[in-house]
């Protein structure tokens, strides 16, 4: 997957308002949606919908100008090229607030609860967690340029989890989310594990209650992907702190080739390529991609 760069022209006088389409008010609707299209959700309660929504734009100039964001056929057209958006009926709180409370944090809680306009992947999970001042204009330019994903990257394993929730496909999605942050811009990176670790620390839940007969060694590959999450993140050091409590008599068979990826990535990232060598010959071709875009971050 490319990165994923692209820079926005927006000059919201030039696009056209012809075809401009409602924002959805079916989040069911709108997640299958997002999942055909490949795009994140954009979402806001109801209650803040009903009201003036003035908006933060950036014209192919550079010049930022005020607008609102449900009254303008032309924003309407321009948030439906980068975003699946919805607005969620008030009604939807209950429901929405149960299937969260107590499995995140009070960031994730005051994000949820914000009258912000918010990112939400396909599944209605929040990406943007980075808690929005409501009391300033929201840079819809800015949203756009960080959070209009493509995820057909993500597509079987977003598809085969909102199909069939299980720790397989859980813990599946989790990973490919890693993957993915592996080749997204910087700026975004964080954001991207935030939401890996909401579905890692599903998956681990499920297999808590599963009777999975290698499950001491998938709860070792979920320790060691948090090894993958510091790479990832350019904290190659603590990575290699993390490495050092386990011996290769520790790792279980399931989990060898991720482990010599771990410590090849991490010696690569440190420019030891002395250590790094002996590893090389374990770890998966696959791997070996993603350690070009790690060490070179």
């Amino acid at each position: 997957m490319k990165k994923l760069l692209f820079t926005l022209l927006l000059s919201v006088a030039t696009i056209t308002s012809a075809m401009a389409q409602e924002w959805l008010t079916s989040l069911t609707l709108a997640k299958k949606l997002a999942l055909s299209k490949n795009k994140m959700l954009l979402v806001i309660w109801e209650d803040s919908a009903n009201y003036s929504y003035p908006i933060i734009l950036e014209d192919a100039d550079g010049t930022k100008v005020v607008t609102e964001l449900f009254e303008s056929d032309a924003v309407k057209t321009l948030v439906w090229k980068y975003f699946v958006p919805v607005i969620i009926n008030e009604s939807m709180y209950q429901q929405l607030f149960d299937k969260i409370d107590g499995k995140r944090n009070m960031s994730y809680i005051n994000r949820f609860n914000d009258d912000n306009v918010k990112v939400m992947d396909p599944n209605g999970n929040i990406l943007d967690l980075r808690t929005a001042d409501e009391f300033m204009t929201q840079d819809l330019t800015a949203i756009i340029k960080k959070y209009a994903l493509d995820t057909s990257f993500l597509e079987a394993e977003l598809n085969s989890y909102f199909e069939n929730k299980n720790y397989a496909t859980t813990f599946r999605l989790a990973n490919k989310y890693l993957d993915f942050a592996i080749y997204a811009e910087d700026f975004v990176k964080e954001e991207i594990i935030m939401l890996s670790d909401i579905y890692m620390l599903e998956a681990e839940n499920l297999l808590q209650n599963s009777d999975y007969a290698t499950k001491e060694a998938l709860l070792q590959k979920h320790e060691l992907l948090k090894i993958k999450e510091a790479l990832i993140l350019g904290k190659d050091n603590k990575a290699r702190r993390m490495l050092k409590k386990y011996t290769e008599e520790d790792i279980d068979k399931i989990n060898v080739a991720l482990f010599a990826f771990l410590n090849y990535a991490t010696y690569r990232s440190l420019d030891n390529i002395e250590e790094a060598l002996p590893w090389k010959a374990q770890v998966l071709q696959s791997d070996l991609n993603k350690v070009k875009f790690i060490v070179n971050k």
